[in-house]
């Protein structure tokens, strides 16, 4: 038997835990893990939210940009369009497909357009608490600054001789022109030239225009509301290039000749007068080429509206029997002999021929082209379109294939017209922006030749939207006169806008080669002093133009927001002034504001 006794361990000193304090390390493990899961699942979700959320965003920034371009006057496409191209980024509105909804809105600017995008995500981890699905909503805002319309605020461009001196029709002698591939691009014209006739001319290398465009020029026929039961006709003033010189005193016919013609045509005495005084005198001559013997062919397409307003050469032909790409031909009378040439115009008007008269049978004979008003194109009632329908001008299609440009055509000169549309029988001559307008399409190619004076012509339409921005305006070749003049560029001036005591100011004149003298500048007024062919031959002349924050304008009638060129020389002046105008607001077209 020992003495030893057993070891006593005081109370809460056990070297094991009591039953109730076991795995409680467990249970918060298990506590900590449910909520590091919760929170990386949550991260999961919100991440898979984020990358949604730049999908829906982006799609709805290239929808916006897509559908903007048909405003601010077609709401129905740029919807259509906007909804298409949000269904090629997987977002698809419509149908049995549909996973995503959208609403397209035009704003208080009717060019902009906004689209609002709403796409539901499904959850992952966030479903374990009842949220099966979130919805994400992006928006996007985009512009579009559409070229500029240029030179008429109605359904005419260029002047109404028939009408010229009423007072819907004040007599300015200003054409549109176009010229034949080899004229020269110092006579003027700067897009339809392929050749220089001066390297140092703007836009030159060598004797190549750098800036031709074998497309030609492109005007707008822009149909608001086709008239019920009403055919659509386009029509052209003197659509033949006819060679009578610059100031309409070669070869036109002589007083016993127009005698004579009187018995065919009443009107003759008027409207076969010579001189740069007759209203009638278009001025179709061969600039820098006299006793040219070729003839300057011009051919008329008309294209259909389409859904791509940012492009014109893709729009459809009209190809019907009452309007067909149409080539018009031209006359000269020095291809014939020099006896022969005094009486050309006299001979062909006597023809009998040439002297018939009939719109309907597809023939423009000398009689139709010469001097008169020619319809080259109807579309019949209820095949009219609203939107805009495309007039392509061009010299240098040959007859096989009046759509394609042909390298091989050499032909010069310069032939000045006028342009007229409306409905039914009497639309066309009648004065009007009601229905239907037409302008220059960004370029304006036109021949003045009027004496002195103070002459203001229709530039380009500004809208109250615009404000705040530049108009630029790009003058080609100005100048052209016996004497210096000035030019200046107005704001709109009609009821409701300014009056005429109001300006422009803080205006920018440039040059593309050299400067302008600072003493020629008036900024202030918006005004170049001293304009002359001297200091402008083949040159360009470039105008930035602010338009103030608080411009205002009519922009709810045809003639309002038309901004102005004046052009002003000294009584007495002859003016055979051929220029190309360009005007644009700065700026890219078509962008993303929200």
């Amino acid at each position: 038997m020992t003495d030893e006794q057993p070891l006593e361990i005081p109370p809460g000193d056990s070297q094991e835990k009591p039953p109730r304090e076991r795995g409680v390390v467990v249970v918060w493990f298990a506590l900590m893990l449910t909520a590091l899961l919760a929170m990386a699942g949550f991260a999961v979700d919100l991440s898979n939210w984020w990358a949604q959320a730049e999908r829906v965003q982006k799609a709805a920034d290239a929808a916006a940009l897509a559908g903007v371009p048909y405003l601010p006057s077609d709401l129905t496409s740029a919807t259509s369009r906007a909804k298409a191209e949000l269904s090629n980024n997987g977002f698809v509105t419509s149908g049995a497909g549909a996973n995503a909804t959208a609403v397209v809105t035009q704003e208080a600017n009717p060019n902009r357009l906004r689209v609002s995008v709403t796409y539901k995500v499904n959850t992952y981890f966030v479903a374990l608490l009842g949220v099966k699905e979130v919805s994400l909503t992006r928006e996007a805002v985009s512009e579009f600054v559409s070229p500029v319309p240029m030179g008429s605020p109605e359904n005419k461009m260029g002047n109404d001789p028939d009408k010229a001196g009423t007072p819907d029709e004040p007599a300015v002698s200003s054409w549109v022109t176009i010229q034949g591939p080899s004229t020269g691009k110092g006579q003027g014209d700067r897009y339809a030239n392929k050749v220089c006739n001066d390297s140092n001319h703007a836009g030159c290398s060598g004797s190549t225009n750098l800036e031709h465009d074998p497309n030609g020029y492109f005007y707008t026929m822009k149909v608001s509301a086709p008239v019920s039961g009403q055919a659509l006709n386009f029509e052209v003033f003197d659509a033949s290039w006819v060679y009578v010189g610059s100031a309409c005193n070669e070869f036109m016919p002589t007083a016993s000749q127009i005698s004579s013609l009187t018995s065919k045509y009443p009107d003759a005495a008027t409207r076969f007068a010579s001189g740069t005084a007759s209203k009638y005198c278009t001025g179709d001559y061969t600039p820098g080429a006299s006793g040219y013997s070729g003839t300057l062919d011009t051919t008329f397409i008309v294209r259909e509206p389409d859904d791509t307003p940012w492009l014109d050469t893709d729009n459809p032909v009209v190809n019907i029997s009452s309007c067909t790409p149409m080539k018009i031909r031209g006359f000269n009378p020095y291809s014939v002999s020099s006896g022969s040439r005094s009486a050309y115009i006299y001979n062909k008007l006597m023809d009998p021929t040439e002297s018939v008269i009939n719109p309907s049978d597809g023939v423009i004979t000398f009689a139709e082209g010469f001097r008169r008003w020619t319809r080259l194109c109807s579309i019949p009632a209820g095949s009219v379109k609203s939107g805009e329908y495309l007039l392509q001008v061009r010299t240098n299609a040959k007859s096989s294939n009046l759509l394609q440009a042909d390298s091989t055509i050499t032909t010069k000169g310069n032939n000045g017209m006028s342009f007229r549309a409306g409905f039914g029988a009497t639309g066309a001559e009648t004065l009007s922006g009601a229905n239907v307008t037409l302008a220059a399409r960004g370029r304006l190619p036109i021949f003045a030749n009027a004496s002195g004076a103070d002459t203001r012509f229709y530039l380009a339409r500004v809208l109250p939207t615009d404000a705040g921005r530049t108009l630029r305006v790009r003058l080609f070749d100005m100048g052209d006169a016996s004497n210096s003049g000035t030019l200046q560029i107005l704001p709109p001036r009609g009821p409701g806008e300014y009056s005429e005591s109001d300006v422009f100011s803080g205006c920018e004149f440039s040059k593309d080669s050299g400067t302008i003298s600072g003493s020629d500048i008036v900024g202030s007024s918006c005004t170049l002093k001293n304009v002359s062919n001297s200091k402008y031959n083949g040159r360009e002349v470039i105008v930035d133009v602010p338009i103030p924050t608080d411009y205002t304008c009519a922009d709810t009638v045809p003639t309002g927001c038309w901004i102005k060129i004046k052009a002003s020389f000294p009584t007495g002046t002859t003016v055979n002034d051929i220029t190309t105008w360009s005007a644009a607001i700065l700026g890219n077209p078509v962008r993303l504001v929200e």
